[in-house]
């Protein structure tokens, strides 16, 4: 009889909560590792979405494994607005669109619609998106997209009268040269006539580098090149080569520049 009730009194103790790591719960009640993970304050995100608000159109895409810049036709395009609700399209002139909520969370992911990306940082004029899998997206801030602009920006002679002040990052990109215009017989045979303009890397506030294509002789070259602006001056350096011109406009997805003699006007392109 004793050793049964010594038999019971060690089960019994062995079943009791004593200095165990174990947890027991009773209905209705909240763990304690709970209540102390629901009073830590959370992480907030460093970007919200009214830093985001208006359009943004991608100008440049690096390969997140070297970070290497690659060519692209898919240019992602993002508009906000003030309810939280956000467009995107995937081509710069036809693509289909899709609308849908726009959300931060609190490790700076961006949800826009049905794409995710993570938030690298986020200026006044620029944006820089890692998309988690291949790439990082640079996209520039823009009053209207050019399929916006379509059919309804007249052209006149006299529209382009006074040089406008610009910044370097309005003139990131790729841009092709659609059109020029110049008073007949002041261009002379031997003139180095723009055909695009690749400008993806700044280097600073006044600076960025990339590429130029132009007609040499009826045909087209493609050198480096250096772009340096001040205000609304633009020098572009290639080589032996050089050109400088005024600023005229930089915004609306247009950029146009020249001299008296010649003017240029370009739209942002995937292609040379």
């Amino acid at each position: 009889m004793v050793f049964s009730r010594f038999l019971f009194a060690l089960v019994i103790t062995s079943l009791m909560p004593g200095n165990s790591y174990a947890q027991y719960k009773r209905r209705g009640e909240i763990l304690q590792s709970r209540l102390q993970k629901a009073s830590t304050p959370q992480k907030k995100a460093n970007y919200t979405l009214s830093q985001l608000q208006g359009r943004w159109q991608e100008f440049e895409r690096k390969k997140r494994s070297d970070s290497s810049i690659t060519l692209f036709k898919d240019s992602i395009q993002l508009k906000f607005n003030d309810s939280n609700k956000v467009m995107t399209r995937t081509s710069i002139i036809t693509s289909m669109a899709m609308e849908g909520e726009a959300q931060i969370d609190d490790d700076n992911v961006l949800t826009a619609a049905a794409d995710e990306y993570v938030i690298k940082s986020v200026s006044a004029n620029e944006i820089v998106l890692d998309d988690n899998d291949l790439f990082i997206h640079r996209l520039k801030k823009v009053d209207h997209f050019w399929y916006e602009t379509l059919g309804k920006t007249a052209i006149t002679q006299n529209e382009y009268n006074n040089p406008v002040s610009a910044k370097i990052n309005d003139v990131l990109g790729r841009w092709a040269v659609y059109r020029r215009r110049a008073d007949p017989g002041t261009i002379a045979k031997d003139a180095l006539l723009i055909k695009y303009l690749s400008i993806p890397n700044k280097i600073n506030e006044n600076t960025a580098s990339g590429n130029i294509g132009f007609y040499n002789n009826q045909l087209t070259q493609e050198m480096p090149c250096t772009l340096l602006l001040n205000g609304s001056e633009i020098k572009i350096t290639a080589g032996n080569y050089n050109w400088t011109f005024s600023v005229y406009q930089t915004d609306t997805g247009n950029f146009v520049f020249g001299n008296n003699n010649l003017m240029y006007f370009c739209k942002p392109t995937t292609n040379k």
